[in-house]
């Protein structure tokens, strides 16, 4: 590593390569900035790592990686304890923070069905891309928007999620014929809804209803578009404009809407929309993605609506669903803002040698991070990723824990949870009877086709925010995230049982013999469970400002609601919350600034798209004015025609007969 590094004083410098991180390197750099980015491990991406098996094997374990060497440091052994003392620290006006991750797996169990699957799997190894923190994009979020205006987007590809579930406990009817499917496709376009099978007629109207709304709202109150016709998005054509049953009754649902907008979104749902219970069921936590039961009262109307819309407005944008899943996995994506800082002239340091954060204890700011050599690498600002927040505590006053817990189950899988769905989300709402499950557990499955796994085998991770109570309950953390497992096999061997069979009787005889259940643990052929901490991206940058040095930038920072001294955060799939955590830290540092402004070839792409669509509507113009300068010529001609014809009628009725000449004569 060059040790002229070490000379430099950076504008900003950044620990841990996670997404927050990897946005802001990318966008800080792109104006010009001296960026740093270190990160003490030897791969991208920090808690948006993906791994290879064999290297996700080795971080369950959490087997310590030897940082590289700057210089001659391999002579200077001695010095990497932090009690060393050093030329380039004043110990009377600085001092060294101890710098550690808190990060890190805490496994339940984990195994492979058999030697033989071992052998096979680790051979596949490099095949694999297994997320340490599964994430999905939504199609209309704005990290979208900049992957495509930034360029960042040329780095990358995606996948789409083919279909969104929901386990729902089955019917008494379903309990009474003995079936066990109780996984159930989450409609959202028109036609999912009408073909929907869990819905009824009337259901299916409300949810149509509904969606409408949100569409309109959407566009009228977040978007702040002038929408005056439901088709007008879609048409933009100005005769449906003139129709009188599409003209939109938004107005005058604004001021009887209000009085929700700040409670419980569930409540405007019951109250003023009268959707079922089954219904809100889906909107909230498989459309609205909500973690929390509907009691925490965690989410209002107004924050509700939006990620309807959010969700809503990606359907059809790419495919016709709402995730996209970026291809090897999610570390991709933040890997690829740190290749556009690399363009600008960021500098890059995995297995970086660095120990400690120097603060300046009269000015209470941080100078840089010390090396283990006892050299210190300075600069004007220190971001760090989330798990770091510890390290930076000037403040005895907090929380016992800075973050909360996740329950993570990953598990490789012989096929499909669903016949014919190579990649999909599913969602079981919180406190099923079944799992007793304290919040929403979101699942999702990858295949070959995203890169996640071999050919042949399917990737499940299964998800969810653990409470204060469930922390020490290891035993009851792998029961609930096995029968979580267990029970979504069984009910696909449910739908396949009863595609496959020729009638009635036969599917009731499989299901009450109970055939299919010995051989569900035979589709797992590997599983790991452990948890983790949680960080939760906060959208906002000042988030415990008060108990940090004041030039340091903690990115994904707690949010969410503190339980008995606990932090407990929602579970969030998508990136928007880290995307604008990242932006709102990047307005912070460099306000007035633009934030991963658009590329020259976004810049020229969407000229010529411009040029292009004025071209279109020129050569549209000049084609109507053609047809209607032969229209005019046709009807002159017409009419000239029409006249001759007139005169020469006229002139025969004046013009004597040749019977009346001869009269006269």
């Amino acid at each position: 590593m060059d040790a002229s590094l070490k000379e430099t004083e950076y504008d900003v410098l950044l620990v841990g390569t996670g997404m927050v991180e990897g946005i802001l390197a990318g966008a800080l750099a792109r104006i010009g900035k001296k960026v740093l980015h270190l990160d003490q491990n030897d791969y991208y991406g920090s808690n948006y790592a993906s791994f290879p098996l064999a290297q996700f094997l080795r971080w369950t374990k959490n087997e310590a990686i030897a940082p590289r060497n700057f210089g001659d440091e391999e002579e200077n052994g001695e010095n990497e304890s932090m009690s060393n003392e050093t030329a380039t620290i004043d110990k009377e006006t600085q001092r060294v923070l101890p710098m550690k991750s808190t990060f890190a797996c805490r496994l339940l169990k984990e195994g492979f069905s058999d030697d033989a699957t071992k052998e096979e799997l680790l051979q596949k190894s490099s095949s694999f891309s297994i997320d340490v923190n599964p994430r999905l994009m939504l199609s209309s979020e704005q990290l979208v928007e900049t992957l495509i205006t930034s360029g960042v987007g040329r780095y990358l590809e995606f996948a789409a999620i083919e279909r969104t579930y929901v386990h729902l406990q089955p019917s008494a009817s379903g309990a009474t014929t003995g079936t066990s499917d109780t996984v159930w496709e989450v409609p959202c376009s028109k036609k999912d809804v009408f073909q929907s099978k869990l819905l009824g007629m009337v259901e299916k109207r409300q949810l149509m209803k509904f969606l409408q709304f949100v569409a309109d709202y959407g566009e009228t109150h977040i978007l702040h578009e002038d929408v005056k016709t439901k088709n007008e998005r879609s048409l933009a054509l100005g005769r449906a404009l003139k129709r009188p049953q599409n003209k939109a009754s938004q107005a005058d649902g604004d001021a009887e809407l209000a009085e929700y907008l700040d409670e419980p979104f569930q409540s405007l749902l019951e109250k003023h929309f009268k959707l079922s219970s089954k219904l809100q069921q889906v909107v909230v936590y498989c459309v609205g993605l909500a973690s929390f039961p509907a009691t925490k009262n965690q989410i209002s109307a107004r924050e509700g609506l939006a990620a309807v819309y959010r969700y809503v407005a990606s359907i059809g944008r790419f495919t016709g669903t709402a995730f996209l899943a970026p291809l090897y996995g999610i570390s991709e994506l933040a890997q690829s803002f740190c290749r556009l800082s690399a363009v600008y002239g960021g500098i890059y340091v995995l297995r970086a040698p660095i120990n400690g954060f120097v603060l300046n204890n009269e000015t209470k700011e941080l100078v840089g991070v010390r090396c283990s050599d006892g050299d210190v690498l300075r600069t004007k600002h220190v971001v760090t990723n989330g798990s770091y927040v510890d390290c930076l505590r000037l403040s005895n006053d907090i929380p016992t824990r800075a973050h909360g817990e996740v329950l993570r189950g990953v598990f490789v899988l012989k096929s499909s949870l669903r016949d014919g769905m190579s990649r999909l989300m599913l969602v079981i709402p919180p406190e099923d009877s079944e799992f007793q499950n304290p919040f929403a557990i979101q699942v999702v499955q990858l295949d070959v086709g995203a890169y996640a796994c071999p050919k042949g085998f399917f990737l499940v991770q299964i998800s969810m925010p653990l409470p204060p109570d469930w922390l020490e309950q290891k035993e009851k953390q792998r029961e609930m995230t096995q029968s979580v497992i267990k029970r979504l096999i069984l009910s696909s061997e449910a739908e396949r049982t009863k595609t496959q069979a020729k009638d009635a009787e036969d599917i009731a005889q499989v299901s009450e013999t109970g055939a299919i259940e010995p051989q569900w643990s035979d589709r797992i052929a590997w599983r790991a469970i452990f948890t983790m901490d949680h960080l939760a991206s906060g959208d906002s940058s000042d988030i415990n400002a008060k108990d940090l040095p004041v030039n340091a930038w903690v990115c994904e920072t707690v949010r969410g609601e503190l339980e008995q001294n606990e932090v407990v955060s929602p579970l969030e799939i998508h990136l928007e919350s880290a995307s604008a955590n990242a932006r709102a830290i990047f307005e912070a540092l460099c306000p007035g600034e633009p934030f991963l402004p658009k590329s020259a070839s976004a810049e020229q792409a969407e000229q010529e798209e411009q040029e292009s669509e004025e071209d279109a509507v020129l050569r549209a113009a000049q084609k109507l004015a053609q047809q209607t300068q032969l229209a005019e010529e046709q009807t002159q001609e017409g009419s000239s025609t029409a006249k001759a014809t007139d005169s020469a009628e006229e002139a025969n009725d004046k013009a004597p007969s040749s019977s009346e000449t001869t009269d006269d004569h």
